[in-house]
């Protein structure tokens, strides 16, 4: 099986970046209309990502501030839809400061960000598991997924997840 696997900087708290990875409020504004999601195990985080069927994420794991994953309980039988592959999967979104990371002295600069020491830049390591090797979406979903949590760090940074608002 192969997976997706992004790291993300994000120039945001753990907790703002948690809270947009488990609130409706936040998965709402990055990653389409979330109807239903509340951060505990065993909850079914619900999308409506305008397909025949609600989006429907089982929360698995969950640690305040430092992670989420979830497994994908939706079956979509239409084979010209990305989703149509994803039943099972799991998705995780482990969050840590990236103080003390060798490439924050390199980076932060030329990121545009002020902050020495990292505290308040958090890394998220997002994988999405469970991709068979013949898969037709894989590599949609992989341009997709950088894309989407793309749009998840401007929203931490902004409150805007298509970075239209900024100059």
């Amino acid at each position: 099986m192969d997976a997706i696997h992004h790291e993300v900087w994000i120039n945001a708290e753990k907790s703002k970046v948690f809270d947009a990875i488990t609130t409706r409020e936040g998965l709402d504004a990055w990653w389409g209309k979330a109807v239903a999601a509340q951060p505990e195990r065993g909850y079914v985080v619900e999308f409506d990502h305008g397909l025949e069927d609600l989006m429907r994420m089982r929360i698995t794991d969950l640690a305040t501030n430092e992670s989420v994953a979830w497994r994908c309980v939706s079956d979509f039988t239409d084979p010209r839809n990305p989703a149509s592959e994803w039943l099972g999967h799991r998705l995780t979104f482990d969050l840590r400061t990236a103080a003390g990371d060798p490439a924050l002295g390199w980076l932060a600069p030329r990121l545009g960000w002020d902050s020495a020491q990292g505290e308040a830049i958090t890394i998220l390591d997002f994988r999405h598991e469970g991709w068979p090797r013949t898969s037709r979406w894989h590599p949609f979903c992989n341009v997709a997924w950088g894309e989407t949590l793309g749009g998840l760090g401007r929203y931490c940074e902004t409150g805007d997840a298509t970075g239209e608002g900024q100059n």
